[in-house]
């Protein structure tokens, strides 16, 4: 009789029990959960952090601490025109247009902040100096990729020979 009392009474309690595990937040029971008692750097306090290899700079690209810019070693001989060429539709075209205009067909998919192909052919990117234009390719820039797994040294160089080719038959 009592084992009996016992079950009806642990029957009718279950479903109580149940709301109240459910429904914690109803009844303000706190629960630690020790996130609480971490420790934490505040927003712009501590040691800041290099960026993670492989990441994309947006603010641009970052030259040598001593300001110094690689030399295009690669003379701009036809065969490395042609070459630079043939690369420079492979990997570039898809974006900048093959004329190097910022008008490729998958120009239009991209969203902002990286809404806008940079136009190859255009007054600053004719003053910029070939460093500067090898280390965008081989660091990436705002939404373009790093093309460094992708081009070895001397196959960049061939490209920003073709580009400067490209910029003169503007």
């Amino acid at each position: 009789m009592r084992r009996r009392i016992l079950i009806t009474l642990l029957i009718l309690a279950t479903p109580f029990v149940i709301g109240l595990v459910l429904t914690y937040e109803i009844v303000q029971v706190d629960f630690p959960s020790f996130m609480e008692d971490q420790p934490s750097v505040g927003y712009r306090e501590g040691p800041r952090l290099l960026p993670p290899a492989g990441s994309v700079p947006i603010t641009g690209v970052e030259a040598p601490l001593d300001g110094s810019l690689p030399q295009n070693p690669v003379p701009a001989t036809p065969t490395s025109i042609a070459r630079g060429r043939v690369l420079f539709g492979i990997h570039c075209a898809v974006c900048h247009g093959e004329k190097g205009r910022g008008d490729g067909p998958v120009a239009a998919y991209f969203q902002p902040p990286a809404s806008e192909v940079a136009d190859l052919t255009e007054e600053r990117i004719l003053e910029e100096e070939d460093g500067l234009i090898y280390l965008t390719i081989t660091e990436g820039f705002q939404g373009m990729p790093s093309l460094a797994p992708n081009l070895t040294p001397r196959e960049r160089w061939d490209v920003i020979n073709y580009l400067r080719t490209l910029q003169q038959a503007q």
